[in-house]
């Protein structure tokens, strides 16, 4: 049986954690799998979205602690990021790193390396079973992937950030829905069904503009605004240019659908 599946229904790319029988705990080698996922995801002209869960009661657990201390990484997959960095991809984590919107659809304990993952999304749809909790500090780590330092005081602010991270806390769904942390949270049968019936909603627009829109979200996090809006006004002379407005106009003229050509 797989560890990691990956599959395209429709317009959208479903990734799933699968070792159930180990709350999904990451190993090396899924490490690989998914992020060559995200690769194909990411330049696959067929998928428009990302929806990432996993099998089971649980999320993921984090990484595999048997696997680590038995094989500590050599500098982490920090320096990995840092290293692959392209400006003109949105952020340098696994799922930001391509232009496409990504969904959570978290189901149970999302924990250590699994809930830097659920940062690591655009959106994030909650089951009323998923339980969030950055538990590094009680490992005597720093969050390996840096989002946590980086993206958690950005989404739920600062304060909330601090307390998450300093204390390890497991929070619940809707505790997490109260600090901004999650859009919704829905029982755990209707989960896949919201997160796939997002993942279209979020893949109505152009993909050449929606792609442009969240490397601008991310980019602007850490830049001055005039270098923002520079690079806004280029990207929109570019847009202007594109095959994809020109028939979003026309599209909307002849009050149909668009035929998107990402182009």
């Amino acid at each position: 049986m797989a560890e990691f599946e990956y599959t395209v229904e429709g317009g959208t790319a479903v990734m799933r954690f699968n070792r159930p029988e180990k709350m999904n705990a990451i190993t090396y080698e899924m490490l690989q799998e998914i992020e060559d996922a995200t690769r194909q995801a990411g330049s696959d002209d067929r998928v428009r979205a990302v929806v990432v869960t996993g099998n089971g009661r649980a999320f993921s657990a984090g990484t595999d602690l048997q696997q680590l201390s038995s094989r500590p990484p050599s500098q982490a997959r920090g320096e990995a990021y840092a290293e692959r960095y392209d400006p003109d991809r949105p952020a340098p984590w696994t799922f930001l790193a391509i232009k496409k919107p990504v969904i959570g659809a978290v189901n149970g304990v999302a924990v250590g390396l699994g809930v830097e993952f659920t940062l690591q999304c655009d959106l994030r749809i909650a089951g009323e079973s998923a339980r969030f909790g950055w538990v590094f500090v009680h490992r005597g780590l720093v969050p390996d992937t840096g989002a946590g330092t980086y993206l958690l005081s950005r989404v739920v602010g600062l304060q909330n950030a601090a307390r998450l991270l300093y204390t390890g806390e497991i929070i619940d769904a809707a505790r997490a829905k109260e600090i901004g942390y999650v859009l919704e949270v829905v029982p755990d049968a209707q989960l896949m069904d919201r997160a796939t019936a997002l993942a279209a909603s979020v893949s109505r627009g152009g993909p050449l503009a929606t792609g442009q829109v969240k490397r601008l979200l991310y980019q602007g996090l850490g830049r001055d605004a005039m270098d923002h809006l520079k690079d806004n006004v280029v990207t929109l002379n570019r847009m202007f240019a594109s095959e994809d407005f020109k028939e979003g106009v026309q599209a909307f003229l002849e009050r149909r659908d668009p035929d998107w050509k990402g182009r």
